[in-house]
């Protein structure tokens, strides 16, 4: 039996996936088609930036595990998908794409970096009182 506490756990993240999804659908429609592989670089480039924001922020600040469950694990989980990269990774690779994966690797790893150290230093600072 399923209590309340889980349960709200449950919807929290399948809230979160559902949004998570609708957004990664979202950008596939807006990207161009002629542009291949363009919208899984932009969605992973996103999600590493919302992901990396999600844990500078609950490092300095509480977080509400439910808030963390819905934005982590449920909306940058179904937003960027694992294994859509390391499928394009070996398509690209076989067919001699190299750029494209040094590309993803870097821009990901530097939106992860740049996020968590401007928003770690933000939020570091003392609070103004208004």
């Amino acid at each position: 039996m399923i209590d309340r506490a889980q349960l709200a756990k449950f919807l929290a993240v399948a809230l979160g996936g559902a949004l998570g999804a609708l957004a990664r659908v979202a950008i596939d429609m807006l990207t161009p088609a002629n542009v291949w592989a363009a919208s899984t670089l932009i969605v992973n480039v996103l999600g590493c930036v919302a992901l990396a924001a999600l844990s500078a922020y609950a490092a300095r600040r509480p977080l509400a595990p439910l808030l963390q469950l819905f934005a982590g694990t449920g909306f940058c989980g179904s937003f960027t998908t694992l294994s859509t990269v390391l499928l394009l990774f070996t398509s690209l690779s076989a067919a001699g794409y190299i750029g494209y994966l040094l590309l993803s690797v870097v821009l990901c790893l530097a939106a992860v970096f740049l996020t968590h150290t401007l928003l770690d230093r933000h939020l570091a600072r003392p609070q103004e009182l208004s």
